[in-house]
């Protein structure tokens, strides 16, 4: 009788382990892929609020190159990195610009797009060149917090004042209501700002700078890094970037001008 429910518990204990284990492989397909969905057509909802734009393609296709499945977390561009940091994400793939700072923080994978920052700025503060953005004294910067665009100013601008905000929205209705001078941002953003208060903003189309966009990873996460760059290097082999240019490319030329093929060049 005892050896019975000796061997009762065995198989008990047998049963739960493989059942934890196989809760811990379905956990280990999962890839958290974190950005915020705000930037249309790079991360953005439908209007059934599911994920989708360039980035959730890119993110999609890098899950099917890693056998996973792709959960996409949609954060505050300024909780990005603390999430990945805390493991509440794996993975950003949200436009973020690789810089010196973040790298101090964590792994960026080699770039796989390239952003130009141009300029919203308001019609009244007299910036009209890069130049006047970066020589005058005093000009006032706003940004969502952690946008590299205000450490550019802080290591460019004469003298800057930096606005920091938590998203884009009140970043540029700070701008429209004068109390910032300039909105340094990505191509989309600073023409969706200056249609949006066409009254009293403006674009300077000539780039404040080029940044080259990664997808961030933590620092101990060799392997995945590895892969990661891997897929970057084959996105034109893959199809990746054939699928974005059919399904994104008139809609980037609706709003900037430029196609996709403008964010794939350093220059």
């Amino acid at each position: 009788m005892r050896k019975n429910i000796v061997v009762v518990l065995l198989i008990v204990v047998l049963i739960l382990s493989l059942s934890s284990c196989a809760s811990n492989d379905k956990k280990a397909e999962v890839l958290k892929v974190g950005m915020e969905l705000k930037w249309p057509p790079f991360e953005m909802t439908n209007t059934d609020g599911k994920a989708e734009g360039i980035s959730v393609v890119i993110a999609e296709e890098l899950g099917k190159y890693l056998g996973k499945e792709v959960e996409v977390v949609d954060l505050a561009f300024g909780s990005l990195i603390p999430a990945l940091e805390t493991k509440k994400i794996d993975i950003i793939i949200g436009s973020m610009g690789i810089t010196e700072e973040r790298k101090k923080k964590i792994a960026f994978s080699e770039p796989y797009m390239y952003f130009k920052l141009i300029s919203a700025v308001n019609k009244n503060s007299g910036i009209k060149t890069i130049d006047d953005l970066f020589s005058k004294e005093g000009v006032r910067f706003v940004a969502p917090k952690g946008f590299s665009s205000l450490e550019l100013a802080r290591q460019k601008a004469n003298n800057p004042k930096i606005l920091a905000f938590d998203d884009k929205a009140t970043a540029s209705l700070e701008l429209a209501n004068g109390n910032a001078d300039v909105f340094i941002v990505d191509a989309v953003s600073a023409v969706s700002v200056a249609r949006t208060y066409p009254d009293k903003i403006e674009v300077i189309y000539e780039p404040a700078d080029v940044s080259p966009i990664g997808m961030g990873m933590r620092q101990e996460d060799t392997e995945l890094k590895a892969k990661v760059d891997e897929f970057i290097s084959k996105m034109e082999e893959l199809g990746v970037n054939d699928k974005i240019r059919k399904e994104y490319d008139d809609i980037l030329k609706e709003k900037v001008g430029k196609g996709y093929e403008f964010y794939l060049n350093e220059k």
